[in-house]
């Protein structure tokens, strides 16, 4: 397991359950970069993290950009999606580095963790390197996998 691994798999995923999602994604909205030094440290990893916080009713998502991904299974980013009118809806998601033997080619998957369980739900968005775009892209997919606000009546 690489450091890069493990910060998507295993720090992160602990953070979100010891401070809970909410307070993460609260955390980017304010840009409070020092809020995951210690995640860095306990990685024994350099990152300069760059994120981005949406509102899409009735949901506040985070996206933060993780290392450059050189094996497959590290992510280029994670996010969390909470619901601002149920405390207890959080879900985290990564977009993670694949390669495809049979095409000789590179690809993302958009995978889900919940708990120790992981859903991979297919291919992800292309990542292009340009930090907003690919964060809005990844933000669409994450998006595709959470449920739909009820109509207002």
């Amino acid at each position: 397991m690489t450091p890069a691994f493990a910060l998507a798999h295993v720090f992160l995923p602990n953070l979100t359950k010891l401070k809970g999602a909410a307070t993460i994604v609260g955390a980017i909205e304010r840009k409070e970069k020092v809020f995951f030094d210690q995640v860095w440290a306990q990685a024994h990893v350099a990152h300069d993290a760059r994120f981005v916080a949406v509102i899409r009713e009735p949901y506040r998502i985070a996206v933060m950009a993780l290392p450059e991904p050189k094996e497959m299974g590290e992510a280029f980013f994670v996010a969390w999606v909470v619901k601002k009118t149920d405390p207890g809806f959080a879900r985290y998601f990564t977009l993670e580095h694949d390669y495809v033997l049979a095409k000789r080619a590179n690809r993302t998957v958009l995978c889900e963790r919940d708990g120790q369980k992981q859903t991979k739900h297919g291919d992800g968005p292309v990542v292009s390197g340009d930090f907003a775009v690919d964060a809005a892209a990844f933000v669409e997919a994450v998006l595709r996998h959470v449920p739909a606000p009820a109509p207002r009546t």
